[in-house]
């Protein structure tokens, strides 16, 4: 809870800070607000959800996205790479648009291609993301237009993946190189046992190569439903009444399909003793060593499940803190090393602790690093660390709190985005706000 100073209001607040966070008669098993803070929340007849926020930094701008609970893990043999595939068709042609016309109606509103109209493929998820003008109306409803025929209605002809293949494999070369290499196998040694250590979302050269327009239009059809999606539209609106009202002008009138196939939950296998490998890499630009410690992603909708995540989050601080100074003593085992905790997918979660060392320092540093995790394991932190740890995460909240209103709305679209790809995992400020309430 956020604690004011004496005779302060919270517009006051806004300005000045607060003195110090606290929890006050709190029940732990308290549920949290399902809604994300700040947006205008909802789902379509046909299963469509939709964020909606007024952020005017900058101004007459909007942040757009379309998300599909579609990635490469949905993919069969025959299909490694057709997730990829599907997310460069849809700038090439739809129903509406042909000869990448997307792209030119885009740029043509100053919508620059890459920094302004861009997507990703993950293995859980495809996301589609949008950066237009609005200082005129009609720029804002075509470009959710746009998102409606990424929605349905791209058009995967065999001209048109044709004409694809070649930008997709310049893709997978570049993905090649010793850094691409190296963080393949390293993934494929996390997801050991499971689908999504054979599902990168690059895919499989033969693939890309040969695989047919019947087949992508089957992975497409089969997984893009409006069920599976979320629309998040984060921009200097007038009121996100107009924004949701395009929303369904543009989505609303289409239909879910009868009997939709079941998205899976692709477990990743426990194991009790450690996994290793060691990569060789001739033209890599350095030694590194990566430990990863596996962990299932729980709900986050309690109190509870609030103070645990605070406490990681000071966890990691503290050991990030003394990974620092061993990286500061004359001839230190590492350059560096740090700690840093992530969902992975959407089942696994992993605490990654990473060091670059010297190029026959591989062994000195690992051993360092597991030494330190030891120690904190058998002694903990001491007082000191921990007040320490506890004021640098004070001070971030409140530098959050205090800049709220100056975050730009590409970041708040990215919040929503998290809010929906991993389900029950709140956002930065919808956490902020409850801690500050």
């Amino acid at each position: 809870m956020m604690d004011l100073l004496p005779g302060e209001s919270s517009q006051g607040a806004k300005k000045q800070g607060f003195r110090s966070l606290k929890l006050v008669d709190v029940d732990m098993d308290e549920v949290l607000e399902e809604q994300p803070y700040g947006a205008d929340y909802g789902r379509l007849d046909n299963g469509l959800v939709y964020y909606v926020r007024c952020n005017s930094k900058p101004k007459m701008r909007a942040a757009l996205a379309l998300a599909v609970k579609a990635g490469s893990v949905l993919e069969e043999e025959e299909e490694r790479g057709v997730a990829h595939i599907v997310e460069h068709l849809a700038f090439s042609a739809t129903n509406k648009y042909t000869n990448h016309d997307i792209v030119k109606f885009l740029e043509s509103i100053g919508a620059e291609f890459g920094a302004c109209q861009n997507a990703v493929t993950s293995a859980d998820d495809t996301v589609y993301e949008l950066f237009v003008p609005v200082d005129k109306p009609e720029l804002l409803s075509q470009a959710i237009s746009v998102l409606a025929e990424f929605s349905s209605e791209i058009r995967v002809s065999k001209d048109d993946l044709e004409k694809e293949r070649g930008a997709v494999m310049e893709e997978y070369r570049g993905h090649r190189n010793a850094s691409g290499r190296m963080q393949d196998a390293h993934w494929a040694l996390l997801m050991e046992g499971s689908k999504y250590a054979e599902r990168l979302p690059i895919g499989l050269e033969k693939v890309i190569r040969t695989v047919s327009s019947g087949t992508v239009k089957q992975f497409y059809k089969n997984w893009y439903q409006l069920h599976n999606m979320a629309v998040v539209a984060v921009g200097d609106f007038s009121d996100t009444k107009v924004v949701v009202d395009l929303i369904k002008e543009h989505f609303g009138q289409k239909c879910s399909v009868p009997n939709p196939p079941h998205i899976s939950s692709f477990s990743v296998p426990v194991h009790d003793e450690p996994f290793f490998s060691y990569f060789v890499e001739s033209e890599a630009t350095g030694s590194a060593v990566m430990i990863g410690y596996k962990m299932p992603v729980h709900d986050l909708k309690t109190v509870q499940d609030y103070r645990d995540m605070l406490a990681e989050s000071m966890f990691m601080y503290a050991l990030n803190q003394r990974f620092f100074k061993l990286s500061r003593r004359k001839d230190p085992p590492y350059f560096s090393c740090s700690a840093v905790a992530d969902v992975l997918v959407r089942p696994l979660k992993a605490c990654i602790i990473t060091s670059a060392c010297k190029e026959k320092g591989t062994l000195e540093a690992l051993e360092s690093m597991l030494v330190e995790v030891a120690r904190v394991r058998l002694h903990g932190f001491s007082e000191h660390e921990i007040s320490i740890v506890r004021a640098l995460l004070m001070a971030e909240i409140e530098s959050a709190y205090l800049e709220r209103d100056q975050m730009q709305s590409s970041n708040l679209r990215d919040e929503y985005l998290q809010v929906y790809c991993n389900c029950n995992f709140l956002c930065l400020i919808c956490l902020l706000m409850y801690a500050t309430k």
